[in-house]
This record gives C-alpha cells, structure tokens and sequence, in this order.
C-alpha cells in the first residue's frame, strides 16, 4: 500500500501539464480522436460506464442486495467503502487543485479539477469492492482481475478524450486502490468470525475470512 501511495504522490508532484510525458500522450488521443470516429465513441461509452450516475447506482444496488439479504453488517461495510472513497477522492481533488488538459475542445463537458481522474479512483473501488463482497473466495482471483482490468479500461479512455492528464488516472488507481486495500482489511477482520455462503441464495454473509 506505500507504494500505491508514493505513486499517487509522485504523480501529483510532477504531472500536469509541465510533464512532457502526459503531454504527449494527451497529443496521442487527440491524434487517435481525429483518426476516425470509433476512439470518440469508445471513451464516451466508458466515460459512462466509470461515471458517477453508473458507480453510484453500483453502489445502492449493491448495497440493497447485501441489507435485504440479511447482511446489515456487510451492506454498512460495501456503501461505507464506496462512499468515503469517494469523500476521499474529492478532497484530494480540491487539495491539489490541477487544471484539467485544455490542448482541444474535448467531446466532454467537465466542471470538476483533474487530480485525481475520479473515474479511475472510484471505479477502483467500486469493481473490485463488487467481487470482494459477492464472489466466492475460490473465484475471487478471476473477478477481482475482470474488475482491475475492467477499471484499467476506464481510466485509459480519460487521457484519450482529453479530459484528464495520464498521471491523472495513474494516481486515481493509485489511490483507489490503497484505499480498498486498507478498508477491505478492516472490514474483513471486523467480520471474521461469520461463515460463509452464497450472497445470491441468501444463506449467510458476504465477507469472509480468507
């Protein structure tokens, strides 16, 4: 977790738009935008899909399913998770204070600062939060892995559209990882002794001791 640490703090200290790299790279998806229309396309599904109406939804389903399922405990736990990490992600946001990437007149209207790409950090949380509470631990590598890959896909289309330096989205990862890292390990201890069953019948709690 000090590594995803240092990698969020490194990110913020020399990215933006003094960073050569991330400029390039921001040139990259206006180049692979003008080329034709399917990029374009692409990075307005995932801005979508990694956005707030969709994770927020993630969230109170999620939530709905553990707490009507009997598992009050673990419901806490999976909305707590999500909505401090986002508290989190906003605050850091306004701490930093970095202008977003204004090299084009990108096909998304933004209102937010750009450090940390919320859309990498929440999604972070949120995909890989959904298999730590609802897979089965000897399943849980495969889903924990479509969800890492699944929030790499999202925070890769930011710097495409043009929205959100790449270092950016390096410390949203960064830090949305660190942060499930830390609360999943609270979480978990903090319900240790329960056994486990499948959420989807209903028969016991989500979160198990590995």
């Amino acid at each position: 977790m000090a590594l995803l640490i240092a990698v969020a703090v490194a990110c913020g200290m020399w990215g933006g738009i003094g960073n050569p790299i991330d400029v390039a790279l921001i040139r990259d998806g206006i180049s692979a935008r003008g080329a034709g229309p399917f990029p374009t396309a692409a990075g307005l599904f995932l801005n979508y899909v990694g956005g707030a109406p969709a994770t927020i939804s993630l969230l109170v389903i999620g939530a709905a399913m553990l707490y009507f399922r009997g598992h009050r405990r673990d419901a806490a736990w999976f909305a707590g998770i999500v909505i401090v990490g986002r508290g989190l992600v906003e605050a850091i946001k306004l701490a930093v204070h970095r202008a977003r990437p204004a090299l084009d007149p990108h096909p998304v209207v933004t209102h937010s600062l750009s450090f940390p790409s919320a859309h990498a950090a929440n999604s972070m949380i949120v995909f890989p939060a959904l298999a730590l509470f609802f897979v089965r631990p000897a399943h849980r590598p495969v889903a924990m892995a479509a969800a890492v890959l699944a929030s790499l896909v999202v925070g890769a289309s930011r710097p495409l559209l043009g929205v959100h330096w790449p270092s950016d989205v390096v410390a949203g990862w960064a830090i949305g990882a660190a942060w499930l890292t830390l609360a999943w390990s609270i979480a978990e201890r903090s319900v240790a002794d329960q056994l486990h069953h499948d959420i989807v019948g209903g028969h016991g709690p989500a979160i198990v001791k590995q």
